[in-house]
């Protein structure tokens, strides 16, 4: 069965290639579902991105004599001066230029008339993202690290450690034991700042429990041996609405932009002969 939108036969080579470039994210998203039920849905969705690109095209050329002359040959001329092939057909590629300048101008017509997002309307987005506008919680923490080696006993090396740790208990600098006993000597030891997620688990669920000032016991991660000390806390806080306005303003009105033009091609499918033969 070959697909037709308006009359105009769409190769399946299309569709399929649309079905390649959706599959990383497609896969990534919908991994629990059935193999079979996967593959069936990602090719009607290709399927009907193919066919609304084509709507959008047809609706394109009717206003593509618009198009200046000049403008078409600038983009051919960069078009060579990237491409760096003269032996491309030049009737054709600027045949292509023109289709695509013209989507572009349909596009932006479509699109154009869309209103800035209101007060009310930035502010509903804000109070309904509140965590996405909410820097974690950041703990800044020292480490005294030794790593795995292998020929190296871990009892042994777990004995080192011990006989630091009781080095810090009777009050010695930590910046300065990490400088000579550490691994990690850099900067005493100073890891910075840092929120959830940054460093393995076992590290943060042990820093992020501590109290300021606070020196560890010994424990184990998948690097080593560790002793940390926590300097500092942050506690999480939420970005003011002025300080992410723009981002909220620019976010609504692309979303307005994209279902300005979902409507603009709803219309065209709905006047559509799309069939298979």
């Amino acid at each position: 069965m070959t697909l037709y939108v308006n009359g105009e036969k769409i190769d399946e080579k299309h569709i399929q290639a649309e079905v390649e470039k959706l599959r990383p994210d497609y896969e990534r998203v919908f991994a629990d579902k059935p193999a079979d039920e996967r593959q069936k849905q990602l090719y009607e969705w290709s399927r009907e991105n193919v066919i609304e690109a084509v709507l959008l095209r047809q609706a394109a050329r009717k206003d593509r004599d618009q198009i200046p002359s000049e403008a078409i040959d600038k983009a051919y001329k960069q078009f060579v001066k990237q491409n760096g092939d003269k032996s491309a057909d030049e009737e054709q590629v600027k045949a292509e230029i023109a289709e695509r300048m013209g989507v572009e101008e349909l596009m932006n017509s479509v699109t154009g008339n869309v209103k800035k997002p209101s007060e009310k309307d930035i502010r509903k987005y804000y109070d309904r993202n509140i965590k996405r506008f909410t820097m974690g919680e950041m703990v800044r923490a020292s480490h005294i690290v030794k790593h795995h080696k292998s020929g190296v006993d871990g009892d042994d090396m777990k004995s080192q450690m011990q006989q630091i740790l009781g080095e810090l208990r009777d009050g010695a600098d930590f910046g300065k034991v990490a400088g000579e006993h550490s691994h990690c000597p850099e900067n005493g030891g100073d890891l910075g700042y840092f929120p959830r997620g940054s460093m393995v688990a076992e590290f943060e669920d042990v820093v992020f429990a501590m109290e300021v000032g606070g020196v560890s016991d010994v424990f184990k991660t998948e690097f080593g041996y560790h002793i940390a000390k926590v300097t500092d806390k942050k506690p999480a806080t939420v970005c003011p609405l002025e300080d992410v306005r723009e981002v909220i303003e620019r976010e609504l009105t692309e979303q307005a932009r994209q279902k300005a033009l979902e409507k603009f091609i709803d219309s065209q499918k709905a006047k559509a002969v799309i069939e298979e033969k």
